[in-house]
Order: C-alpha cells, then structure tokens, then sequence
C-alpha cells in the first residue's frame, strides 16, 4: 500500500512539474517589451491597437449543449442537412456590407470562421449568395494552402498559432483527453496577455486540444452542425464583443466523408453553411461593430473521393476569404499558408506574435496610409 501512495505522488509530482515545464516554454515564447519594439520598427505595429475590454474570466459560460448526448445517426445527419439546404438566405436581407474608407483602418474585433474540409472550387461551384456578394468586398486567394498533415486537428492547430505540425505537438486527429493541450501559444494566450476578451464556438469537441486552459474566455460545442455553431456565436457577440472569436463550421467535412468530396450533397452543405455565414455578418451589424471589425474566413483542408491524406493538392488547397475592417478587395496573388491566418489576426488587432511565429501577416490584403 505504502509503495502504491508513494507511486501516485510520484506521478502527481511529474505530471505537475511537466505543466509548469509547459507553461514556462509557451511564455518563453512570446518577445520581451525591448524586442517587441524592434519587430515593430521593422515591421509596422499593425492596422491600429485595440480597445481594451474586460477579463476573460470575467465573462460567464455559455450553454454549450448536453455533453451526455449521443452523436448523431449518419444517415439522419445526411438528411437533416440536405432538407436544411434547401433553405436559401433571402435575398435583401443581409445588411451592407462595410466598404473601408482610404488610411488607417480600425481593427477591434476579429472573427476567423473555418469551415471544415472546404475546397475553393467546391466554394465556388456552389454558389452560395452570400458568399458570392462577400467575394466582391473581400481580398481572397482561392489558392492558399493547408500544412501536409491535411486533417481538421493538426491543421486548426496551425491555424490559430502560426507554427506547423513539428513545433505545435498535435499530431493526431481524434479526441484525446488525456493527451493534453497545443505546445505553442495561440492566437488566443496573445489576446489573454493583452487584457483582450476571446471566444471558440466548434462543432468538434477535438478542437478543444487547441485551446489550453485559461486561454480562451469561452469554449463552447453548442452542436455539431453550423445552425447550433453560428447561432450561439452570433449570440454571444451581440451579447460579449470579444477581441478575437474563432467560429467552426463541420458540414462540408461531415459530407464530404460521407457523400463525397465535391459530390451534389457536399455542395448543398457549403450552400448551407452560407447562412451561417449570414448569422455572424448579421450579429456584427447588430452589434454596431461593421466599421471595425475583420472577418477571416478559410479552411483546415480540402479532400478528395471521401477522404483528405494531405497526399495531393486538392487535399491542400484552401480559401483564403477576408472582408471588413481595412480590407482592400482584390484577389490576393502572394502565396498564403494557413499559419499566416494567426499572424494576420495579431498584426490587425496589433498584438504581439511569438518570436518564432513561422505564419506571416498577409498584408497584401489591407489598404495601407497613403
């Protein structure tokens, strides 16, 4: 018994002492105020500093569904998003959208949007009217490219930290509790430092990996489907106006494995997604924030048959959408990784990016002072 007691202290003692091990190189990553200064003379501060907001631990939680219930019945799931599909966002009823004036934009809200498994040419085939009026305000590249583990946990990873698969330690794809969390900070420890507010509304609770403790004001699962996601998101903006809110869309992926890459269900389910889409633009003008805030709006992979190894480039490419606040719409020509969107959400809110950040702002995108 006494060797069994001394056996689970032991393992406490480690367990704890790799926590904190973990905790100091994630801060290690981030430059001191010195070399923050220098990055900044080298390379601009950003689209303009953010307005300050309350703590994140001061927001309350948000309901995030039943954890107890089931996963839903794959044929049922099918059909729910074909006859939701069907549903098309009226025509007239989205607000304008921002047309940023010329000089120094201002940038207090970001909201990246991922739709699971979202191929540009399956984007754009399907032709959703929201989406199409987006393109003309936005600055795109239809030719953005994911890391080459091309599946949804590796690849958000990257996404919202700026590192690749090698520095950020998530190499699986399923949930895994007792695996831990992402090994570099996060677009959303940069907006905690900062004193700025965050959220995460997904519909795969694998995504939780990404989002250490403390990080994040909210995490929050309120289904699997963008309908549940989007309202909740769009909910708690209104409600909240955090800095930074990353938002999940899982259909096209759902589909996708299970009808087919770019078969006539998948392309309904992008379809549907657009008033998803239309909820988050509508929360924002609701919310008063049109003139300030960014939308980066892309995908963790594409695929191919019903499947995505990240093998070839139709498991690779990704859209690469963004609008609002200091955007200049034109089509993107410079080569844009998925790192890049972390470390273009932190240039345009102006908040400091780690040292080692390999993602790069795509600055091409904004209009800059003349």
């Amino acid at each position: 018994m006494l060797g069994l007691r001394l056996a689970v202290r032991t393992q406490t003692l480690v367990t704890l002492a790799g926590a904190l091990a973990l905790s100091a190189c994630r801060e290690a990553a981030w430059p001191t105020p010195s070399q923050q200064a220098a990055l900044e003379d080298r390379h601009g501060a950003g689209v303009t500093a953010t307005s300050g907001g309350p703590a994140p631990g001061g927001q309350p939680p948000v309901d995030a569904g039943s954890a107890a219930s089931a996963a839903p019945d794959r044929a049922a799931l099918t059909t729910t998003i074909a006859v939701r599909n069907a549903i098309e966002p009226k025509a007239g009823r989205l607000p304008p959208l921002p047309s940023t004036p010329p000089g120094t934009p201002r940038v207090r809200h970001v909201i990246i949007i991922s739709e699971d498994g979202l191929r540009p040419d399956a984007l754009m085939r399907a032709r959703g009217p929201v989406l199409t009026d987006v393109m003309k305000h936005a600055a795109y590249s239809l030719t953005a490219t994911t890391i080459r583990h091309a599946s949804t946990l590796p690849s958000h990873a990257a996404m919202l930290s700026g590192f690749d698969e090698d520095a950020h330690g998530l190499t699986w794809n399923t949930w895994r509790p007792g695996r831990g969390f992402i090994l570099v900070p996060t677009i959303f420890d940069a907006a905690e430092r900062a004193g700025e507010t965050s959220a995460a509304f997904v519909g795969k609770q694998k995504l939780e990996h990404v989002i250490a403790p403390g990080s994040v004001g909210v995490f929050s699962k309120p289904g699997f489907l963008c309908h549940a996601v989007s309202e909740a998101a769009a909910r708690y903006f209104v409600e909240k106006k955090p800095t930074l809110e990353f938002v999940h869309f899982a259909d096209p992926d759902e589909i996708g494995h299970h009808q087919g890459w770019m078969s006539d269900e998948q392309l309904g389910a992008i379809r549907g997604t657009d008033q998803c889409v239309a909820n988050m633009i509508e929360a924002v003008h609701r919310a008063g924030d049109d003139g300030d805030t960014l939308f980066i709006l892309s995908a963790d992979h594409g695929g191919h048959g019903k499947n995505h190894t990240g093998r070839i480039k139709e498991d690779r490419l990704i859209p690469w959408i963004a609008w609002g606040a200091g955007i200049r719409p034109h089509k993107i020509e410079s080569p844009i990784n998925t790192t890049d969107t972390a470390a273009t959400a932190l240039w345009a809110l102006g908040l400091p990016r780690p040292l080692s950040m390999e993602g790069h702002p795509v600055e091409e995108a904004f209009r800059h002072p003349d």
